[in-house]
C-alpha cells in the first residue's frame, strides 16, 4: 500500500484498520456467529495453504532452487535458533513456558468467549470434541507455519529490517511468486478479519447475556436483547478501530505487546474459573476479591515498578497466590450448599468415544516438537541421533500412558454404580 499509493507507514495501518472493522461489521453483527463460522473454515483453509507454502518457497531461495540445500542451510546457518526449549535470558524463558504461558493458553484455548464459541456452536458434545482436536493439530504446525519462516525471514533479511513485525511480510514479498502474493494477501486479511469478527460477535453475545439481560432485560424479548447486544459490539468496534492503530508504536513490537496487556484479563479470568472446578464452596465474594488483586497487582507490577521479572512469572506467582486467598475465603466463609452445574440437555452429550488417543497423539506431536527442533533433535548440531529417537521414545510412552490412565478413569466413572447417581443428579438439578 505504501510503495503503491505512495502512503505512508501510519497511514496505511489506519486505513487497513478500518477496511477491516468496516467489512468485518457486516460478517459479526449483521450475519452472526453462522457467518463468522463459514467464513473461518474458508479463511482456515487458505491460510493452511499459503502458511505451509511461504517455508517451502522460503527454503528454496536459502537453497538457490535446491530444496535439500535450503534445509541444510536453514539448521546450519544460524544453529542457536534452533533451541526451543531456551533458557533465563529468552523473551519467554523456558520455565515460564512451563508456568505461566500454560496458564495463559488454558485461558485462550479453554475459556476465551471468541475461541470456545466455536465449539459451543457444535450440534453435539461429539462433534464438539472432534472440532477441538482438529484445531489442536494444527496448532502443533504453529513452528512449521511461523518459527521456520521467522528464521528464514532472519537469514534472507538479516538486519536489513529494524521493525520484527515486518519481516513476514518482507519475507512473503521476497520468496513467493507474484500470484500467489495476492493469494496469501487474501487469506492473510480472511484471517484477521476472522479474529476480530469472533471478537465482536463473543463480545456482543457476553454483553447481552451477561449484562443487559440481567440489568436491563426483564419484559425484554430475545430479539430486542440479541439487538442491543449487536449496538454494543457497532460501539466497540468503532472504538477499537480507533485504538489498533496506535499499537503500532508499541517498543517490544505487537506480539509482545498483547501478550503484556492481555495478563490484565486472561489469567485473572482463568483463576477464577479454574476454582470453581475445582471446588464447589468458595462463594462469589472469594472471586471479586481474588479479580481485584490480581489486577490490581499486576498493573503496579507492569506500570510502576517494571521488574526484569518475566511478565509470564509475574503470572503465575499472582495465579498461585490468588487461588490461594480464595481457598481461604472458602474456608472462613463457605458457600451454604456446593454449587451444582445445570444440565439443559440442548444438545447431545455423549462423548467422542476416540478423543483420548487424538488428544494423546497431539500431546506426543508437541513434545516431538521440542525434542526435534532443539539441541536434543535434528537441529542440533550432530542430527537425528540414538539420544534424539530414545527421547522421541520416552514421549510416545508417556503420551500412550495418560491415554491408558484417562480412559481407565472414564471407565471407572461410567459403571452402573455412579452412572445411576449421576443419572439422579440430573434429575435433581431440573
Amino acid at each position: 500500500m505504501q510503495e503503491n499509493f505512495g502512503l505512508s507507514y501510519e497511514a496505511s495501518i489506519w486505513i487497513t484498520v478500518w477496511c477491516i472493522g468496516i467489512i468485518g461489521f457486516f460478517y459479526a453483527i449483521v450475519g452472526g456467529l453462522k457467518a463468522v463460522a463459514i467464513s473461518d473454515t474458508i479463511n482456515g483453509i487458505g491460510l493452511l495453504i499459503g502458511g505451509l507454502l511461504v517455508p517451502i518457497f522460503g527454503l528454496l531461495a536459502l537453497g538457490h532452487g535446491s530444496f535439500g540445500e535450503g534445509l541444510s542451510h536453514l539448521f546450519t546457518a544460524t544453529p542457536e535458533k534452533f533451541n526451543a526449549i531456551g533458557n533465563n535470558h529468552d523473551v519467554v524463558p523456558f520455565g515460564a513456558a512451563l508456568t505461566g504461558l500454560i496458564l495463559v493458553n488454558f485461558y485462550y484455548w479453554g475459556t476465551d468467549q471468541s475461541i470456545i464459541q466455536r465449539a459451543l456452536a457444535a450440534k453435539n458434545l461429539k462433534e464438539g470434541q472432534k472440532g477441538v482436536m482438529l484445531a489442536g493439530f494444527f496448532k502443533v504446525l504453529t513452528p512449521i507455519v511461523v518459527c521456520i519462516p521467522g528464521i528464514i525471514a532472519f537469514q534472507l533479511l538479516g538486519s536489513k529490517t529494524t521493525n520484527p513485525d515486518l519481516m513476514y511480510t518482507q519475507l512473503v514479498n521476497k520468496v513467493l511468486p507474484a500470484p500467489l502474493v495476492g493469494f496469501f494477501a487474501a487469506v492473510m486479511f480472511g484471517s484477521v478479519l476472522s479474529v476480530f469478527n469472533g471478537v465482536i460477535n463473543s463480545t456482543a453475545t457476553l454483553f447481552a447475556l451477561n449484562v443487559y439481560e440481567p440489568l436491563f432485560g426483564k419484559g425484554k424479548t430475545d430479539q430486542e436483547i440479541v439487538r442491543n447486544g449487536k449496538r454494543f459490539g457497532f460501539l466497540l468496534g468503532i472504538v477499537s478501530m480507533f485504538i489498533a492503530p496506535l499499537i503500532m508504536y508499541a517498543p517490544d513490537g505487537l506480539f509482545q505487546y498483547v501478550q503484556v496487556v492481555s495478563g490484565f484479563f486472561n489469567v485473572p479470568i482463568f483463576t477464577v474459573i479454574f476454582m470453581g472446578y475445582v471446588t464447589k464452596r468458595v462463594p462469589a465474594i472469594a472471586a471479586k476479591i481474588s479479580l481485584v488483586f490480581f489486577v490490581g497487582t499486576y498493573a503496579v507490577l507492569q506500570l510502576i515498578i517494571k521488574p526484569e521479572m518475566s511478565f509470564l512469572y509475574q503470572e503465575a506467582i499472582l495465579f498461585v497466590i490468588s487461588c490461594a486467598m480464595m481457598l481461604v475465603i472458602g474456608k472462613m466463609k463457605p458457600r451454604e450448599t456446593p454449587y451444582v452445574m445445570p444440565i439443559n440437555n440442548l444438545v447431545e452429550i455423549e462423548p467422542w468415544e476416540h478423543r483420548y488417543e487424538a488428544g494423546g497423539f497431539i500431546i506426543f506431536m508437541v513434545f516431538a516438537a521440542y525434542i526435534l527442533f532443539s539441541k536434543l533433535g535434528f537441529a542440533g548440531a550432530n542430527g537425528f541421533t540414538t539420544m534424539t529417537a530414545l527421547w522421541l521414545l520416552i514421549a510416545a510412552v508417556v503420551s500412550f500412558a495418560g491415554v491408558l490412565y484417562f480412559k481407565k478413569r472414564d471407565k471407572v466413572a461410567e459403571s452402573p454404580v455412579t452412572a445411576a447417581v449421576k443419572g439422579t443428579q440430573d434429575v435433581r438439578v431440573k
